[in-house]
């Protein structure tokens, strides 16, 4: 890898270290890394033809929307990464949220669009002939959403500086060789699908391959015979139930959230190398990684983390986010001196390993990968008719909402008629799967807050 921090340089340098090696498969599209760097530089010539600062992406994954992604931050063009599969309305607000200029999304084959997708007369004309590109651009950032105690989708600023940083730190404790080929499965807006399945490999001269949707995750393992998959658990755990790993796999790279031990002990129990990585979207996805079965984290940078008085894990150095995105007052309230609260609690153990105790109580982390405000889907919840109160939690394997109703006499059938209607403007990442009628008013602690353990018991 080499020591130009931008995405430029490092595109260009494997390019001609190896022209001719695959850089990047998709369905039956074979591209070259001579070719991903043409590529990307015409795109980047495009689209610094337009005025505009910021571009949101939303589609698929696929070889065009790399393109695009790399084209437009080399541009120096701020980049945002939307879910395709949110509702259209949750998209808008996320669109307006940032303040986009552009839209590039699949259903208009990724021509530039202003913020309302009306396609920009002749954007489509690409033609770069005769024009070259200045080195010296400063490249953009990468926006990305995430959860946190009082948003649920709120915009994370990384940079490219950070990106980098994180795809060094994850090559100086899990190898990857340009013999490697990695399975890109999991949706590219979260940082750890980007990072650690398209940025990381690619810079480490490996071969990607881009996974052709949920249709076909149960057979791209054995169409693209990877040797590095990486996955959320319930996607891995998934692959495992149904004999999903090929012959040639040897590492498995988990994230999102935390491996179960079962699922952990079961693929080493298959003589595969498994990483557990923890991280959050602020961090670039990056400050520890687990290889072992006690569960504790080896740190990326050691001198980056530490732990408060009350236990709160704390992270800085290069990895931490440039901000939440239009929001200072809400970055200084977790970026304190350079220092990121993770809101998570743990402690480093005598060989110098982060153990984690508790995760962020306001946050539900899923096994998807996805994350919940807890405060505010309550108050969601809760603000529904007839609601007196309402509480968001997981349990065995559901996203289950416990309701308290104002008429202690309606039925359940009501209340799962109004979260199926909730269901519908949230899409499928944060679809409640249980809804159970309490008669009596949530438990709570003596300070207030909803006592977790006696809703879960209640629910059992």
């Amino acid at each position: 890898m080499v020591d130009k921090n931008t995405f430029y340089n490092i595109l260009e340098s494997n390019a001609k270290k190896r022209p001719d090696a695959v850089a990047v498969v998709y369905d039956t599209i074979t591209i070259t890394y001579a070719q991903l760097y043409e590529d990307v530089t015409k795109k980047a010539l495009h689209l610094q033809k337009f005025p505009g600062r910021r571009i949101a992406i939303f589609g698929p994954a696929s070889y065009r929307w790399i393109v695009n992604m790399f084209g437009a931050v080399i541009a120096g063009k701020d980049l945002v990464i939307v879910d395709f599969f949110l509702p259209h309305d949750s998209r808008v607000e996320l669109l307006k949220k940032t303040r986009v200029d552009y839209t590039l999304t699949s259903t208009n084959q990724y021509i530039l669009s202003d913020a309302d997708s009306i396609i920009i007369p002749n954007a489509e004309k690409d033609d770069t002939t005769g024009l070259a590109y200045d080195e010296n651009t400063v490249e953009g950032d990468i926006i990305m959403f995430t959860a946190t105690a009082h948003e649920c989708d709120k915009p994370v600023v990384l940079s490219v500086d950070n990106i980098i940083y994180a795809a060094r730190a994850i090559s100086a404790r899990v190898e990857c060789t340009d013999r490697d080929v990695v399975l890109a499965q999991i949706p590219l807006h979260y940082e750890f699908g980007l990072i650690y399945s398209l940025i990381w490999p690619l810079f480490q001269g490996a071969k990607v391959c881009i996974g052709r949707g949920l249709r076909h995750i149960d057979a791209d393992t054995y169409y693209y015979n990877p040797t590095i998959l990486v996955g959320t658990p319930s996607m891995i755990d998934y692959l495992r139930s149904i004999n999903g790993f090929n012959g040639e796999l040897k590492k498995v790279i988990i994230g999102g959230a935390s491996c179960p031990f079962r699922l952990f002990e079961n693929l080493c129990d298959n003589d595969l190398d498994v990483y557990n990585v923890y991280g959050m979207t602020e961090t670039s996805g990056c400050v520890g990684v687990n290889d072992l079965y006690d569960g504790s984290y080896t740190l990326f940078d050691k001198d980056a983390v530490s732990i408060a008085e009350d236990g709160e894990i704390l992270v800085s150095g290069a990895c931490v986010m440039k901000g939440y995105c239009e929001d200072d007052k809400t970055t200084a309230e977790v970026v304190k001196d350079g220092v990121f609260h993770t809101g998570d609690y743990g402690r480093i153990n005598s060989q110098g390993r982060l153990v984690l105790i508790r995760r962020n109580p306001d946050i539900i982390l899923l096994p998807t990968g996805e994350k919940i405000s807890r405060i505010r889907t309550n108050e969601q919840i809760t603000a529904m008719n007839g609601v007196a109160e309402g509480n968001i939690t997981f349990y065995e394997n559901r996203l289950t909402a416990v309701i308290v109703p104002i008429d202690k006499g309606a039925s359940e059938d009501i209340f799962k008629r109004r979260i199926d209607k909730y269901n519908e403007k949230k899409g499928y990442r944060w679809e409640v799967q249980k809804v159970v009628v309490r008669r009596e008013p949530l438990p709570r602690k003596e300070n207030g807050e909803i006592d977790e353990e006696a809703v879960c018991e209640f629910i059992r």
